[in-house]
Order: C-alpha cells, then sequence, then structure tokens
C-alpha cells in the first residue's frame, strides 16, 4: 500500500521565479525610462550630477542628487537582471555609457543630456552601442 518512488532524482523547479523576476525587470524598466527622461531634461537645463562626471569629494557635497544616484542604480540592476536573461536593455547600456565617460575633452553634462535626450527621441541608441 505505499506509494512507488521514482527511481529519477527531483529537478529542484520553481516555476514563479523567472515570472516574478521578468515582472520585476518589467516594472524597474518602466519606471528607469521615465526618471531617465525627467533627470535628462532637468540636466540639459543646467543641473550636473547625473552622470558623475565630477564625483569628487569637494564637489560631491554640491552636486549630490538623489534621482541622479537612483537612476544609475537602477541601470545597475536592470543590468544585473538582464544578464540572467542574456540580453541587455539598449537604453540602459547607452545611459551607462554617458556614465562611463571622462576626460577633459568630454561634453558637459548638460549637453550630454541633451545628446541622449535627442538619440533616445531619434531611436538611435540601439545603434551607438558600439561607440
Amino acid at each position: 500500500m505505499g506509494y512507488r518512488q521514482s527511481k529519477q532524482p527531483r529537478a529542484i523547479f520553481h516555476p514563479m521565479r523567472q515570472p516574478i523576476k521578468g515582472q520585476r525587470l518589467g516594472d524597474l524598466e518602466g519606471e528607469f525610462r521615465s526618471l531617465l527622461i525627467s533627470c535628462l531634461n532637468e540636466c540639459q537645463n543646467g543641473r550636473w550630477g547625473l552622470f558623475g562626471q565630477n564625483n569628487y569629494a569637494d564637489a560631491a557635497k554640491y552636486l549630490d542628487w538623489k534621482d541622479g544616484q537612483q537612476l544609475r542604480e537602477a541601470a545597475l540592476q536592470i543590468r544585473e537582471l538582464r544578464a540572467e536573461f542574456g540580453q541587455p536593455n539598449p537604453l540602459v547600456e547607452r545611459f551607462l555609457h554617458y556614465c562611463s565617460m571622462r576626460g577633459p575633452n568630454v561634453l558637459g553634462e548638460p549637453k550630454l543630456a541633451k545628446a541622449l535626450l535627442d538619440e533616445i527621441q531619434s531611436g538611435d541608441f540601439d545603434s551607438r552601442l558600439a561607440d
């Protein structure tokens, strides 16, 4: 009267894990995009601190921008989640590329913000990932 036990080991399967991560990723990407557009508009009008070009101890206290920091953190979270799915988010990657730009010949943050907004409006950021 006992139950038959299968001789094959059971695979541990969490059917809800991927849909939950996918939902979280979708929510995070939606929030990222709307916050990005808002921050880029503010930055192109003269606010500094979005791309972290001046993250030096002396300048940081004047350029502290909570939304900018939140945006960079969200971009890194999206990159991490997307790595599990095997496909990068082109907009996130483009934003992080702009955040990595340093040097004396790099445009100032307001001009970078305008350039990224122009790319977003033209839908051109996919082709520029290799830059």
